[in-house]
């Protein structure tokens, strides 16, 4: 993909390149490299409401979780099969709600939505933040389609997950919003993202992602794309 019309979709903060993870999720523990390119933008958020081809196929919201809404242009599809172990399998829905959420504030220009209060936590919600800031200093927001696919969970302990998976931005695009034209751009390697991201259980029983890192360029999604 060409980096310059993506820019604020993938969002290669380079501020924040070097301080992506904290706390005791250990993201390195299944062999993920960090790469200087870490995609704000790829942290994209899933949806309940969207359209039955983008939904999962069980329900990815927490009881009391704010709804979230996706621009009619942009939807999410979130491949994640986490198998039958109850904890990954509440995780993973934690994960895909988090997702969508951030999708959502992206698409806003705001991060403070109840969704993404609701879903992040300590150093992930800065780092996201990052992501929205870079956009919103280009006065654009987000369109296309984002894919997530590929999951596998590492439990740590009841209470603590590191979960990485892949993302394929091949076809999600940065807007202008004053013209509303969509910086389309041609696919390329950059558009796959391997992403491990850490997840705790909060006191209210809701699965909040807590700490996020990324591989940009990544030759294993791109071969898991299928």
């Amino acid at each position: 993909m060409s980096s310059t019309t993506k820019t604020m979709k993938l969002i290669a903060a380079a501020a924040a390149a070097t301080a992506v993870l904290a706390g005791a999720t250990a993201c390195g523990s299944n062999g993920k490299k960090v790469s200087g390119d870490i995609t704000g933008a790829q942290s994209t958020a899933p949806n309940p409401t969207a359209s039955t081809a983008s939904a999962p196929a069980r329900p990815t919201q927490a009881p009391g979780a704010p709804a979230i809404n996706l621009p009619s242009d942009y939807s999410v599809d979130i491949q994640f099969k986490p198998g039958n172990d109850a904890t990954k399998q509440a995780a993973a829905d934690g994960l895909a709600y988090a997702l969508r959420a951030f999708n959502e504030a992206e698409a806003a220009g705001d991060i403070n939505h109840p969704a993404m209060v609701f879903a992040y936590t300590g150093a992930a919600g800065a780092y996201m933040n990052q992501a929205i800031a870079q956009l919103n200093s280009h006065n654009q927001t987000i369109s296309g389609s984002d894919r997530y696919y590929a999951l596998t969970i590492d439990t740590k302990d009841p209470k603590t997950v590191v979960a990485a998976y892949c993302e394929d931005q091949s076809k999600a695009y940065a807007k202008d919003k004053a013209t509303g034209k969509v910086l389309t751009t041609t696919p390329s390697l950059n558009d796959y993202t391997d992403w491990t991201t850490g997840l705790t259980l909060s006191d209210k029983g809701v699965w909040q992602v807590s700490t996020t890192q990324a591989e940009k360029g990544s030759t294993r999604c791109q071969s898991a794309a299928g």
